[in-house]
C-alpha cells in the first residue's frame, strides 16, 4: 500500500525527532486523526486563525505530531471543538474575548534538544536522557525530550517521580534559610565529616576529608553536604516541611498530562533524616516539578504551573509568591557564583556569552524497590540565563553513561555540553526571532 501524504509527513518528522518512536499502527492512526482534522480546518472560515497548530509547514506538522504523542487525546482540542468554542465565545463575549489554544513547544528549540541528545547518546550511551527547556517567567515549555524510558511506561519521562532530587532540592533549603534569616555568606563552619546526632555522621563529598573552616558561601560553591546539613539545623521540621510544599514539591503541577506523579517530600523526623532531604537525598520528585521549583527562583519567587499549550490573546500568566523577589534575588547570585568562579563546582557549564546561574546533582541509581544501585549515577544540571534577567531555564538529566570512572566521579564533561550548546543555541535564536 502507497503511504499517505500525511505518513509522509510522520516518516519525516521521525527523522528530524530520533528520540520519537512509533509503530506502523500508531502512525496511521494518527495519520487519520490528522487527515481528518485539515479536512475540518479546509471547512472552518477562520481556519488560518490554527495555522500554528495544524498546517502545511513541517515546524508546525511535526508540533501537532508531538501534541498528539505526548498528551492524551482528550486535551488536544480537535479543530471541531476549537470551532465551537470559539463560536460560543464569539456569541457570548463578542469579537474581543476570543482565546484559541495554541501550543507553546518551538520547533527551532526542539530541534537544538534533538541535536544535543543524538550527540550525549553517540558519545556516551546512557540508559535515559532527560532535557526540558522552558521560560521561567511564564512556565511555557519550549521543548522537551519524549521518548520514554520504557516503551511499556504509560508515564512520560518528565513527569515520572523519580527518587532523590539532588538537582532542586538543595537549592529550595537555601531559599528556605535565605528567607527566614538563617543564612550569611561570610559566617564560616567547619566542614569535613559532621556527628548531626550521636553516631549519625555528615560526610562531604571528597570522603568527610572536607576544606577546613570555611563560609557557607564557599560551602554551597563546593556542594559542601555538611553546609546544607548545618543549615537545615536553623529551620524547624515544619517549616522546612512547608517550604518544599509550597515550591510544588509533593503534589502534581497541573501540566497537561492525565499520567503525571506527585512524587513524596522526604520524612525529616530525624535531625539525620532532614540534613539528607536538604541535600536531595530521600523522596521522589518528577524533572517538570524541579524545573518548576527553580523557575520560582528565575522569576523572582513565584511558582508558574507548568504548560505546553497556552490561549494566544489576552492571556497573563500568574504563578504563586512562594519567597520574596528579594530572596530569589539572593539564591540567583549564589548559583551564579557556584558556575562563575572557583572553588565553584560548577564552573563547566559557564558560557562566555551569558552569565548562568544553576546547579548540578548527582544521584545514585536505585531499583524498584529503593534499593541503590552500586556503581550507577544519574548526573543532572538544572540552570538559567541570563542571571539577572532569565530568559531561558534548562534541565538535563542524563541516566548511567558508558564512560570512564573518573568522568563518571563528576559527569561535567557528561552534561555540560547538551546544556550549553541548548542554551546559547536557543537564547541566540529567541534574541534575532
Amino acid at each position: 500500500m502507497t503511504p499517505s501524504f500525511e505518513e509522509k509527513e510522520i516518516s519525516t518528522v521521525l527523522q528530524a525527532f530520533p528520540s520519537l518512536q512509533l509503530d506502523e499502527d500508531k502512525r496511521r492512526d494518527i495519520a487519520s486523526h490528522i487527515r481528518r482534522e485539515r479536512e475540518l480546518l479546509v471547512q472552518m472560515k477562520k481556519r488560518k486563525k490554527y495555522a500554528k497548530v495544524i498546517g502545511g509547514a513541517f515546524a508546525s506538522f511535526a508540533l501537532l505530531f508531538i501534541a498528539y504523542q505526548w498528551m492524551p487525546s482528550e486535551a488536544v482540542p480537535s479543530a471541531q471543538q476549537m470551532n465551537i468554542e470559539e463560536d460560543q465565545k464569539a456569541q457570548a463575549a463578542g469579537p474581543t474575548s476570543q482565546t484559541d489554544k495554541v501550543l507553546t513547544l518551538d520547533s527551532q528549540i526542539q530541534e537544538y534538544i534533538e541535536e544535543a541528545i543524538h550527540k550525549t547518546n553517540k558519545a556516551y550511551q546512557p540508559e535515559n536522557m532527560t532535557v526540558i527547556v522552558t521560560d521561567p517567567n511564564t512556565g511555557e515549555i519550549l521543548g522537551m525530550n519524549l521518548k520514554k524510558q520504557d516503551a511499556n511506561d504509560r508515564v512520560p519521562d518528565i513527569v515520572k517521580a523519580k527518587p532523590d532530587p539532588v538537582a532542586a532540592f538543595p537549592i529550595v533549603t537555601l531559599a528556605a534559610a535565605i528567607e527566614e534569616g538563617k543564612y550569611e555568606d561570610n559566617e564560616t563552619y567547619e566542614s569535613g565529616t559532621y556527628e548531626i546526632t550521636p553516631g549519625k555522621f555528615i560526610k562531604d563529598h571528597n570522603n568527610g576529608a572536607g576544606w577546613g573552616q570555611i563560609t557557607y558561601l564557599e560551602g554551597i560553591q563546593r556542594s559542601s553536604n555538611v553546609a546544607f546539613a548545618k543549615l537545615s539545623e536553623q529551620i524547624s521540621n515544619h517549616s522546612l516541611q512547608q517550604y518544599y510544599e509550597r515550591f510544588g514539591f509533593g503534589a502534581k503541577t497541573g501540566i497537561e498530562q492525565i499520567n503525571e506523579q506527585p512524587g513524596k517530600i522526604p520524612n525529616m523526623d530525624t535531625p539525620y533524616d532532614k540534613a539528607m532531604a536538604a541535600y536531595g537525598l530521600g523522596g521522589s520528585a518528577s524533572a517538570i516539578q524541579q524545573v518548576a521549583a527553580v523557575g520560582a527562583i528565575a522569576n523572582g519567587g513565584e511558582l508558574m504551573k507548568p504548560h505546553v499549550t497556552r490561549e494566544e490573546r489576552n492571556h497573563i500568566d500568574k504563578g504563586r509568591r512562594v519567597i520574596s523577589e528579594e530572596t530569589a534575588k539572593q539564591v540567583r547570585e549564589v548559583l551564579e557564583v557556584i558556575v562563575k568562579n572557583k572553588p565553584g563546582s560548577d564552573t563547566a557549564f559557564s558560557i562566555k556569552e551569558y552569565a548562568v546561574s544553576g546547579r548540578t546533582g548527582i544521584a545514585e541509581k536505585r531499583d524498584q524497590q529503593g534499593n541503590i544501585i552500586e556503581g550507577k549515577y544519574t548526573y543532572s544540571f538544572i540552570g538559567f540565563a541570563p542571571s539577572d534577567d532569565p530568559k531561558l531555564l534548562v534541565y538535563i538529566a542524563v541516566d548511567n553513561p558508558n564512560t570512564d570512572l573518573w568522568v563518571k566521579l563528576w559527569g561535567q564533561e557528561i552534561v555540560a555540553p547538551p546544556f550549553k550548546e541548548i542554551m546559547v543555541n536557543s537564547l541566540q535564536y529567541l534574541q534575532q526571532r
